[in-house]
């Protein structure tokens, strides 16, 4: 039976080695697995339209859809929220694959000094959520979603 080269690689050889306590060893000669073309594919992982290069892994055709939602429901998860929309997609081969969203935190805007603002103009009600939405269009645009060393970790660990 064939296997691809990356599997054995990453998960067998993380697996011998914790199992052995590091112990074991796996050698293999040249001629020993027969070289074959497989159809590959680098993916990307984007967070609010950049590319992060640490993130970006190659896989076989086959799998990368469901390694790519992988990867970006465990980003969504680690994460923390922020005060915008913070967008995580997979791209390969110019496509979106994958895509996850964190929500914005929410302030209410309709509450001033503990008193929900009610009764009376509806106008004025709707200049504080359009002034809301604005801003929050600006951060947007303007902000950075950083990503931590303890999220990178949990992300690029291959169990759980």
């Amino acid at each position: 039976s064939s296997m691809p080269w990356a599997d054995v690689v990453t998960d067998f050889h993380d697996e011998l080695k914790s199992t052995s306590t590091g112990y074991a060893s796996f050698d293999v000669a040249e001629s020993d697995p027969p070289q074959k073309e497989a159809d590959l594919r680098k993916v990307d992982i984007l967070l609010n339209g950049e590319v992060v290069d640490p993130l970006a892994f190659v896989c076989h055709v086959d799998v990368s859809r469901a390694q790519a939602r992988v990867v970006c429901e465990k980003l969504r998860d680690v994460l923390p929220r922020q005060q915008f929309v913070t967008v995580i997609q997979a791209k390969a081969d110019g496509k979106i694959i994958a895509s996850e969203r964190i929500r914005a935190y929410r302030k209410d805007v309709l509450t001033k000094a503990g008193k929900t603002m009610g009764g009376g103009d509806v106008s004025r009600k709707k200049k504080l959520l359009e002034k809301q939405k604005r801003g929050k269009k600006r951060q947007q645009s303007t902000g950075k979603v950083t990503l931590s060393q303890a999220a990178f970790r949990a992300v690029i660990s291959r169990s759980g």
